[in-house]
């Protein structure tokens, strides 16, 4: 009986843990736009709303998601919310575009598919099967009602229908799976040589005429940005633990509330037979259940096996077709009458009478599993790190709180709230909108930093929560508007530029004259030879080559086929400056039977056949979302 209460509610924990978890995960996607009311809304697609609470939960579910996948590398510091919050709104609106073309075509679910999906959702599982109790809680944690969250399911797989509907309807031919091999595949022998661009630049001089006539034409791309220098105070959970000392009677008391992260408990194994009583029975019953345990116990302990007479006599349905054993446990887990005589016995020793609120025990300890693990000397070092960190932990709330609160009544300076936490002040270097170095290039920071309350007012900023265990507070010191840089400033990256442009136009010129003459009869060779450059080895690559600059193969695949045994000749003026002349030889279709360099020819049918119905559905997509009356509200977008 203890060891089945024991079990059952470690499964309740568990499987409501897992609810808790990944019920929201499970629900991502699948998003329902059911009328407020008069509720607040976010967007109205073709007369139906999406209320502002609705956009709420969808934005949260997505950026759970966002960091279930990420796991480790989701950087919250990094995002911009303002971004996000667009983006999952315009996700939201094309999915009921999407439900309302469905519904428009007339697809259906039908009852048993939706059962179906809900049961096989792990949230809902208890023991790898549904519950029922799982699921309607599951359910309530989401704020809905089961009818509410089948209608959720429903629409997803109707809107999943449409979109399989499309992309299943495209087929591919044999001759277009011929032709994309063909091209795909297809292979390009070619050697080639690179004539430096400092055999062109040198001799080129751009006079201070040209540069001044640039710099007139195109002021705009020479824009300084507006750009800001700020004081911050930043705060974060690690800087604060190493601030932080403990001696060792503190570490020795962390150590003994938490020895189970050093050292496993000893364990203790037990049998036992039960003769159930309620605590509630009247003496006669107490006195017969007595007489039938005490029966039991003369028993053993005249020599009969203890499993024989646990199967016999116990009255625990959980253990006693186990002989009565209830496997290894801690002090702790059980009835403290049991608990306290199990820890007092020594292996193969066999209790007293024992009471408890199920009734008489009769005990046998059958084995101990001793303690393992580190003692404190030996893991003082973790002790100490885990403790700094814990600490640090709890100070770094409470600091956070009053960090923003202090910065905000305090707004004309970050001072007050330097010296009331003892934290010294940062500058940074020149920031633009475009973000700085590390933390400072976080959109909220910029944003913070060019906000009219910060950058116009005067003010601090609000406490920017970087991630969870960082948080800082802003104020601009310095500020430039954006203003065209002076000719002086940027008169030697003209000069260069347009050395470097006429250095192209002089390189494909030379490479015209090149070409011409290889035309002609001359060969690479004898070019190579007379600019003393080196002709590249001969080889036959594929479009994925990754070996030769991706300028010069992208130029190679779109060169004409040679026609007999002479090769096409080409020239590359590349932006760097250099030439490349190159010497087609040869050009070899992919075949059907190439395919298996992609996986074979059913592999490289169903790409193309999934890449065209994908196309096809971003088509259908985007008309919906041209054709139809969609009015969006600024609330949507706040953060």
């Amino acid at each position: 009986m203890l060891q089945s209460i024991r079990e059952r509610a470690q499964g309740v924990v568990a499987w409501f843990i897992v609810i808790l978890i990944s019920v929201p995960f499970a629900l991502f996607g699948i998003n329902s736009y059911l009328g407020g009311g008069s509720e607040s809304v976010a967007a109205t697609v073709n007369g139906q709303d999406i209320t502002q609470r609705e956009f709420e939960s969808g934005y949260r579910d997505f950026r759970e998601n966002l960091r279930q996948r990420l796991g480790d590398n989701y950087r919250p510091e990094m995002i911009d919310e303002a971004q996000l919050r667009q983006e999952v709104l315009q996700l939201m609106i094309r999915n009921n575009l999407l439900m309302q073309k469905s519904e428009e075509l007339g697809l259906r679910v039908g009852d048993d598919l939706v059962k179906q999906v809900i049961a096989s959702l792990s949230g809902f599982q208890v023991d790898g099967r549904f519950s029922q109790d799982a699921y309607e809680r599951g359910v309530r944690l989401q704020g809905l009602t089961p009818a509410g969250f089948e209608q959720q399911i429903r629409r997803g797989l109707v809107s999943e229908q449409l979109s399989k509907a499309v992309t299943a309807s495209e087929f591919t031919t044999r001759s277009e799976l011929l032709n994309l091999a063909q091209l795909r595949l297809q292979r390009r022998d070619f050697e080639y040589l690179i004539l430096p661009a400092a055999n062109f630049l040198s001799g080129i001089e751009v006079d201070d005429e040209a540069v001044e006539a640039y710099y007139a034409a195109h002021q705009n791309d020479y824009m300084a940005p507006e750009r800001v220098k700020i004081r911050y105070l930043d705060l974060d959970i690690a800087s604060i633990a190493k601030s932080l000392t403990a001696d060792d009677e503190t570490l020795q008391a962390y150590y003994n509330q938490h020895q189970s992260l050093y050292k496993t408990a000893e364990q203790r194994r037990a049998s036992h037979i039960l003769i159930a009583v309620d605590e509630g029975s009247d003496d006669a019953a107490v006195a017969q259940a007595r007489s039938v345990a005490q029966a039991a116990l003369d028993r053993v302990r005249g020599g009969e096996d203890f499993s024989a007479v646990a199967k016999a006599v116990s009255q625990d349905p959980g253990s006693a077709e186990e002989g009565g054993d209830l496997g290894f446990f801690e002090t702790g887990v059980m009835e403290p009458a049991f608990d306290e005589a199990v820890f007092n016995l020594q292996p193969g020793e066999i209790s007293d009478l024992v009471r408890t609120p199920f009734g008489f025990h009769v005990i046998k300890l059958t084995e101990i599993r001793e303690s393992t693990g580190k003692s404190f000397d030996e893991a003082r070092d973790e002790v100490e790190q885990a403790y700094l960190k814990a600490e640090a932990e709890r100070l770094f709330y409470e600091y956070a709180e009053r960090l923003g609160n202090i910065a905000y009544e305090e707004s004309h300076s970050l001072q007050p709230a330097a010296d009331a936490l003892g934290i010294e002040p940062k500058e940074s270097d020149w920031i633009t909108r475009d973000g700085g170095e590390g933390m400072l290039g976080a959109p909220k920071v910029i944003a913070a930093a060019f906000s009219e309350d910060v950058l116009i007012s005067g003010n601090n900023s609000e406490a920017i929560e970087l991630n969870p265990e960082h948080v800082m507070v802003l104020r601009v010191v310095d500020h430039e508007e954006a203003a065209v840089k002076s000719l002086d400033q940027v008169k030697q990256a003209i000069r260069d530029k347009l050395r470097v442009e006429k250095a192209v136009e002089q390189a494909a010129r030379e490479g015209a004259e090149l070409v011409s003459g290889l035309t002609k009869g001359e060969t690479l060779a004898a070019i190579a030879e007379e600019k003393g450059v080196t002709i590249k080895p001969r080889k036959v690559i594929s479009r994925d080559e990754r070996d030769v600059p991706a300028d010069l193969v992208k130029h190679l695949f779109l060169m004409p086929r040679p026609e007999g045994d002479m090769p096409v000749y080409g020239q590359l003026a590349m932006a760097s400056g250099d030439l490349a002349l190159i010497a087609l030889h040869a050009v070899t279709d992919g075949t059907l039977a190439d395919a298996n360099e992609l996986g074979g020819e059913a592999v490289l049918n169903n790409a193309l056949t999934q890449s065209r119905g994908k196309s096809y559905f971003q088509h259908l997509q985007g008309n919906l979302r041209a054709e139809a009356d969609v009015i969006i509200t600024n609330k949507s977008s706040d953060n």
